[in-house]
């Protein structure tokens, strides 16, 4: 972005009023500032911005053409400059005729339903013959977290085997999800975009030695979700449950790919067609609606807004549903390893804030804990709260009480509350958003997740960073087989100059140690 139009921005937030003044002079904002789509009531009105600047961070969506860009990313265009990608998650939920990479897609997608339903009906069986009671899924970051957060989503409408994740390299996290689970009944997933991930694939070593122990013909008791199939069929698996998706996939938009088997194993694949298409319909609503109503662009600049030009370093996201749990976890790999960036596509340093730190935990249980810095810490933290409409439960009494707490908060963090002692008044004046889903469904969920996807790339092209490379991870992963190569030998090497003490004091107390061989 031209620096003369960030520091025009920047200026724009100096003359914000208070959020108590904002509503007292303008009844109409929360019609301007609230959206409906796909299934997703969306109130961005407690957000610290007034109509001129809301129409300026329009125009800058606008300008940057969200709608032009999301369709050449569908017409397959290198949209990934660092690495020469096109990038098609898009693609994975589209028509199968829309596009070569749609039939792509298409294909591995039903190889996939038709296996996990085989494995819920008892047509793919291990290799005694006996039905798959558990399914075991290996991943870790694209390949963990997505599943897993939808999985615990949807629980509701899982009618099929118990279905676990490990994605850990701490033993710990196997040996609990091996606790209990039968070699003859257990189905393990290798869910890795390279199959070379080096978590996932100790796991993956140590569970095949497992089921081996018990029965020989290993291979019956494993599944691959793979980019790499070369790889995976090399390492033992059978050609008929090794399932693809494609370079052109980012592991952390690969939810609706075939990582998403699990998934299909837990609700079947009838109720993950569901899920594809409520992302489907946020994809198109993406594209066609105006940039003033448009849901995913709005959510991208309250979010920008509040890291670029107001300078909030954090967000918390709030679900105020236990089944979604595990959504914050899903957005701070999504979110921070796509914006998480100081370079920009022209390799030049970005102007204002790139991505928050995204946290949080569910409501209520976060109203005990960290709540009291939210409302009256000296840092100001943005707060999305999520949740549904309709009750997820068999007490309609306590989704009443869920909700209240959740429109108390936001009004607590924005009107705040005068007081003769200093330590009972609140500031207020603290930005929050609400999103609603008319309820946890399939279809609702896929639209909110797909939402998160096009708000996070919105935001990217609004930084002017590419948010579909994650060269921060590649060096951590390099040193880590550096030094485990070094424990392996009992010795650190020369070029270990600022961990080497670390490394010989950890080989000195090991020998010391009770070890399991």
């Amino acid at each position: 972005m031209d620096a003369e139009v960030f520091h025009s921005l920047k200026n724009l937030t100096q003359g914000v009023a208070s959020l108590a003044e904002l509503f007292q002079t303008d009844s109409s904002r929360s019609q301007w500032l609230t959206v409906d789509a796909c299934g997703i009531h969306a109130d961005f009105s407690r957000q610290r911005i007034n109509k001129s600047l809301y129409e300026a961070l329009v125009h800058c969506a606008d300008v940057v053409d969200v709608q032009r860009s999301f369709k050449k990313m569908m017409a397959g265009d290198v949209m990934n400059a660092t690495e020469d990608r096109a990038v098609g998650h898009m693609a994975l939920r589209a028509p199968a005729k829309s596009s070569p990479m749609a039939q792509q897609a298409s294909g591995q997608l039903e190889r996939g339903k038709t296996l996990a339903n085989g494995v819920r009906s008892g047509a793919v069986c291990g290799a005694t013959g006996k039905h798959f009671a558990t399914v075991i899924n290996i991943g870790i970051g694209g390949s963990d977290l997505g599943p897993a957060m939808v999985a615990r989503a949807l629980r509701r409408f899982a009618n099929g085997p118990v279905v676990k994740f490990v994605s850990n390299i701490d033993s710990a996290d196997l040996d609990e999800a091996l606790h209990g689970a039968d070699p003859e009944t257990t189905l393990f997933v290798i869910s890795s975009k390279t199959f070379t991930t080096l978590e996932t694939m100790h796991n993956a070593e140590r569970a095949r030695r497992w089921v081996q122990a018990i029965i020989p013909r290993w291979a019956q008791h494993f599944v691959a979700a793979t980019s790499h199939a070369e790889a995976a069929l090399n390492w033992g698996i059978q050609k008929d449950r090794c399932l693809e998706f494609f370079d052109w996939v980012g592991g952390r938009f690969s939810l609706s790919s075939v990582i998403g088997f699990p998934i299909m194993c837990s609700i079947g694949g009838d109720q993950f067609s569901e899920f594809l298409s409520g992302m489907s319909e946020m994809d198109h609503h993406v594209v066609t609606e105006a940039t003033d109503r448009n849901l995913p662009v709005m959510h991208a600049l309250m979010w920008w807004m509040n890291s670029a030009l107001h300078s909030f370093p954090t967000v918390a996201v709030i679900p105020y549903s236990h089944d979604l749990a595990r959504l914050p976890a899903y957005l701070q790999q999504l979110i921070m390893e796509s914006n998480g960036k100081s370079v920009g596509v022209d390799g030049r340093s970005v102007l204002g804030g790139t991505s928050p730190v995204v946290w949080g935990e569910a409501g209520t249980n976060g109203q005990h804990a960290f709540f009291q810095m939210l409302h009256q810490g000296t840092q100001i933290v943005p707060v999305e709260f999520v949740t549904t409409g309709a009750s997820l439960g068999e007490d309609d009494e306590a989704h009443d009480l869920l909700f209240a707490n959740v429109i108390a908060q936001s009004e607590a963090l924005a009107a705040g509350r005068t007081h003769s002692e200093p330590h009972k008044a609140f500031e207020g004046n603290r930005p929050s958003s609400v999103l609603v889903l008319d309820e946890l469904s399939p279809q609702c969920l896929g639209s909110l997740i797909a939402m998160y996807e096009h708000s996070t790339t919105i935001q990217g092209w609004l930084m002017g960073v590419n948010s579909f490379d994650q060269w921060g991870v590649e060096l951590g992963k390099i040193l880590a087989v550096d030094a485990a190569k070094a424990i392996a030998s009992g010795k650190s090497g020369d070029e270990q100059t600022m961990t080497h003490p670390l490394l010989n004091w950890y080989l000195s107390i090991r020998k010391k140690l009770p070890r399991n061989q």
